[in-house]
């Protein structure tokens, strides 16, 4: 299998992990005020600045972490974040075929299990045919 690396395409990539971090923790301010919970809406954010200040800190010192703060620099860190991203998504189909199993052990519709996996499956193939076809 060959992987194809561009240094230039990641570059920019650099703050969009803690950006986004930020932007979720402000979303979580915005939702717990407008529900009256401030001490939610407070620990919400705390918790994403605290992952994201850890992102950016510890980035430069420990490998998997700039893996996760998305600093896929050469074609060994693209090869392990494709391997950790196939082996994420064999934990997900076994959770969602796990809870959707059980549900229906326990009588229920399997919902929403179900939607979750068909959700899955379908981005699955369709991502799979897209990429085949890209090369």
């Amino acid at each position: 299998m060959s992987i194809e690396y561009k240094p230039e395409a990641t570059r920019g990539r650099r703050w969009v992990v803690p950006a986004v971090g930020l932007l979720i923790g402000v979303g979580y301010v915005a939702i717990f005020l407008a529900r009256n919970e401030p001490g939610m809406a407070a620990g919400g954010f705390v918790i994403m600045a605290a992952y994201t200040l850890f992102l950016v800190a510890a980035s430069r010192r420990w490998e998997g972490v700039a893996l996760l703060r998305g600093e896929v620099t050469d074609e060994r860190r693209q090869a392990i974040s494709q391997r950790a991203s196939a082996f994420t998504l064999h934990v997900l189909v076994l959770v969602l075929l796990s809870g959707f199993v059980i549900e229906l052990i326990r009588g229920h519709s399997g919902h929403p299990w179900d939607l979750l996996g068909a959700a899955l499956g379908i981005t699955y193939i369709l991502s799979t045919v897209f990429f085949s076809r890209r090369g």
